[in-house]
């Protein structure tokens, strides 16, 4: 399984590095509808490709990496304000 880089302004990786936030979000567009996609004739609802995520603080070299529980769509409340996005639900810090 590959791991997914994600560039962060500081504020969400603040955020994530101390545990306030468990979780980040990424819209509902085609380019994260095609790398979080499961398969394109069933497309469900949630995301295997990924099983790590590194953080990137700008584009610094201090980065934290995590496991990742799931990736899914979500319909409930998210610092995008969006009806319906991504969530990157992470588990356990690495490193």
């Amino acid at each position: 399984m590959k791991t997914l880089h994600l560039v962060l302004k500081g504020k969400w990786y603040d955020k994530i590095a101390s545990g306030e936030k468990t979780s980040e979000y990424r819209e509902c567009k085609p380019y994260w509808n095609n790398r979080f996609m499961k398969n394109e004739m069933f497309p469900g609802l949630s995301c295997r490709k990924y099983k790590t995520v590194v953080f990137h603080r700008g584009y610094t070299n201090k980065t934290m990496k995590f496991n990742i529980q799931f990736i899914s769509l979500t319909h409930l409340p998210n610092d995008l304000k969006l009806d319906t996005c991504w969530e990157i639900k992470l588990g356990e810090r690495i490193k």
